[in-house]
């Protein structure tokens, strides 16, 4: 099962003008794998149902101005832009690795359906990875994927003026009181 943890943002003087510029400002603070860079760019109308207007795939770092310009030849009330990429985290396979995750960064238009009605989410991976793994003592590479998240969190809130941010997951349980008490 999957149990994605979310990191979701309402931003502040939010306009739909604006969704190249908070492409742009959020892909130049997002830190790209090193080990497996690439993804896929989307552009989706209306809601995640509906077939994409645009997809591409790419290697490399994707370069924020050109994810932009893209983005400003679709430019409509009712898009979201998903981009899916990696980053670098620690994973339990047995022992602590560094090995690239996929995030998906998706910023709505305010006619697009959005769950929360927040202006930006990332889909973050398996809430797994950032938990104690039951069969090692280890913290620090929980610490450490913690601090990853908490650093994009607040890098994102400076750069695109955030009003609120929120790590959730789709399951009942409260994940900051679940880490607290597995690292208790």
């Amino acid at each position: 099962m999957h149990d994605p943890l979310f990191l979701s943002l309402w931003l502040k003087n939010f306009a739909p003008v604006g969704l190249p510029l908070y492409l742009k400002k959020a892909i130049a603070v997002f830190p790209q794998s090193r080990l497996l860079p690439g993804g896929v760019f989307r552009i989706i109308p209306l809601a995640f149902r509906e077939a994409p207007l645009l997809e591409e795939p790419y290697d490399g770092n994707l370069d924020p101005q050109a994810a932009a310009s893209r983005v400003q030849e679709h430019l409509h009330d009712d898009i979201a832009i998903q981009v899916e990429m990696r980053w670098d985290i620690y994973q339990w396979t047995g022992d602590w690795e560094l090995k690239p995750s996929r995030v998906y960064l998706e910023i709505f238009g305010p006619q697009f359906e959005a769950p929360l009605g927040e202006h930006l989410r990332l889909d973050l991976g398996p809430q797994r990875l950032y938990l104690p793994a039951p069969s090692s003592d280890a913290l620090r590479p929980v610490q450490s994927n913690i601090r990853s998240v908490l650093h994009l969190a607040t890098d994102l809130e400076n750069e695109l003026i955030a009003e609120r941010r929120l790590l959730w997951t789709e399951d009942e349980e409260n994940f900051a009181e679940r880490l607290k008490a597995l690292l208790d």
